[in-house]
C-alpha cells in the first residue's frame, strides 16, 4: 500500500501534465470546429456581394437560396441589411419575422471589412454568421450570411466526450505503467 501511495504522489506532475495536454488538445479542436463553421457563410456572403456589384441586381440570388426558418432548418441564409442595419431582403424568418443580430456586430464589420461571429436570436438557435459591409451606387449596406450550428455544436459535444473519456483513461493506465515500472525495477534489484 505504501507503494502505490509512493507511486501516485510521484505521478502526480505527470498527471497534471497529462490533464493540461488534453485541455490544450479540446481548445484547439473546439476552436477548429467552430471556426470551420464561418466558411459556408463567408462563401455565401462574398459571393453574393460579388454578384451584387456585379450584376447591380440580388434578385437572382434569393431565387436561388430556398427561405427557412431559423431553428428548423441547417440550411444557409441570407439577410440584406441597409445602412442602419434594418433588413431589407431575407432567405429566413424566425417565428414569421426577419431576425438581425444587435446594431454592435454591424458596426463591428463596418470598421474591420468583416465581422465573424456566433449569433443566438433565440436560446437554443446558434448560428454562424458572417457581416460584409457593401457600398454601391451610392447605397450602402450590409450583406449577412449564416447557418445553423446545431451540428457544430454536436461535434464539439462528441469532442468533449471523447476527451473526457480519454483523461481518466489515460491518467489510469499512466498508473498502472508507474506501478509495474516499479514492480519490475524492485525485483530486478533484488535478484541482483
Amino acid at each position: 500500500m505504501k507503494q502505490i501511495i509512493k507511486t501516485f504522489v510521484s505521478c502526480i506532475p505527470l498527471f497534471c501534465t497529462i490533464v493540461c495536454i488534453y485541455g490544450f488538445l479540446y481548445l484547439a479542436l473546439q476552436q477548429y470546429i467552430r471556426l470551420s463553421a464561418n466558411e459556408l457563410p463567408m462563401q455565401y456572403a462574398e459571393d453574393t456581394r460579388t454578384k451584387w456589384l456585379r450584376n447591380g441586381d440580388i434578385s437572382d440570388i434569393f431565387k436561388e437560396v430556398p427561405k427557412i426558418e431559423l431553428g428548423k432548418s441547417l440550411s444557409p441564409f441570407i439577410i440584406i441589411c441597409d445602412s442602419n442595419a434594418a433588413p431589407r431582403a431575407s432567405t429566413c424568418s424566425l417565428n414569421g419575422r426577419c431576425p438581425v443580430p444587435p446594431k454592435g456586430a454591424f458596426i463591428a464589420a463596418l470598421q474591420r471589412g468583416q465581422n465573424r461571429i456566433t449569433w443566438q436570436p433565440e436560446p437554443g438557435i446558434r448560428n454562424a454568421i458572417v457581416i460584409l459591409p457593401f457600398s454601391m451606387n451610392g447605397q450602402h449596406g450590409y450583406i449577412l450570411a449564416g447557418h445553423s450550428l446545431r451540428e457544430t455544436d454536436d461535434r464539439d459535444r462528441f469532442l468533449l466526450a471523447q476527451i473526457s473519456v480519454g483523461i481518466p483513461f489515460t491518467l489510469f493506465a499512466t498508473f498502472v505503467t508507474a506501478l509495474l515500472s516499479g514492480f519490475i525495477k524492485r525485483k530486478m534489484n533484488t535478484a541482483n
